[in-house]
């Protein structure tokens, strides 16, 4: 998954509705997530439980027993970042 893509990911657990697809996620809520993926080295490796890309059906392995889950791992040599929601309906 490319830096892009994590970003998108992030954006979305952060800031739409998993149960409700209540659309995008702000455009503000992305350039937070890009803004927080930085803190990362440029060969960072991401990856989530699926696929959130824009104008995309979503679809996802879920990784915990709630209804909906998203989210974002990502590491490099030095750090690590995790960000995951959980959503029942």
């Amino acid at each position: 998954m490319t830096r892009a893509e994590a970003a998108r990911v992030l954006a979305v657990a952060a800031s739409t509705s998993l149960a409700y697809g209540r659309g995008p996620p702000q455009k503000w809520s992305l350039e937070e997530a890009k803004r927080a993926l930085d803190l990362l080295a440029e060969d960072a490796t991401f990856l989530s439980n699926g696929e959130w890309k824009e104008g995309a059906s979503n679809g996802w392995t879920p990784l915990t027993s709630a209804t909906f889950d998203c989210g974002v791992i990502g590491f490099d040599d030095e750090h690590a970042f995790i960000f995951w929601v959980e959503e029942e309906d």
